[in-house]
């Protein structure tokens, strides 16, 4: 069989005070699990105010960024009007140029029409003197002869 177990009985006194220790210890531990809770918020705040900080940052260096691109794209956009008109101007200034060209290079093929025309008048009129001075040298050729 088996023994009668002996039961160790506790004083009530000692009981109550043994409680009262444990109840004390778990008071502690609760008070130390809000103190952290506590410390751990106020991390937590401090870290979501850091985190509004740095989203407003943020916010104005984007919108910074997007001011500044907007004026270096309306800068382009200037340069490449200016551009555009520079070379739009150098266009029309190189058409009236070559309209000029055009129109002296028709005078000038004109002229040289003329001149051609004048020059087969030259040879024509060269061809009968030509002509001429041959008769002249046969009729003189006769008139030696009948000399």
């Amino acid at each position: 069989m088996e023994a009668p177990r002996t039961r160790i009985v506790e004083d009530p006194y000692q009981r109550v005070l043994r409680l009262q220790e444990e109840a004390h210890g778990f008071e502690v531990k609760a008070h130390r699990a809000i103190f952290e809770a506590r410390r751990f918020e106020a991390k937590a705040a401090r870290l979501a105010l850091k985190e509004k900080r740095l989203r407003s940052k943020a916010t104005a260096r984007v919108d910074r960024s997007h001011a500044i691109g907007d004026r270096a794209t309306a800068l382009l956009h200037e340069e490449q009007a200016v551009d555009k008109e520079l070379k739009i101007e150098k266009t029309h200034q190189l058409t009236f140029e070559a309209e000029a060209l055009r129109q002296r290079a028709k005078a000038v093929d004109s002229e040289a029409e003329q001149l051609r025309i004048a020059a087969r008048g030259k040879m024509r009129q060269s061809s009968d003197f030509l002509v001429e001075a041959k008769r002249l040298f046969l009729e003189a050729e006769a008139a030696k002869a009948s000399l």
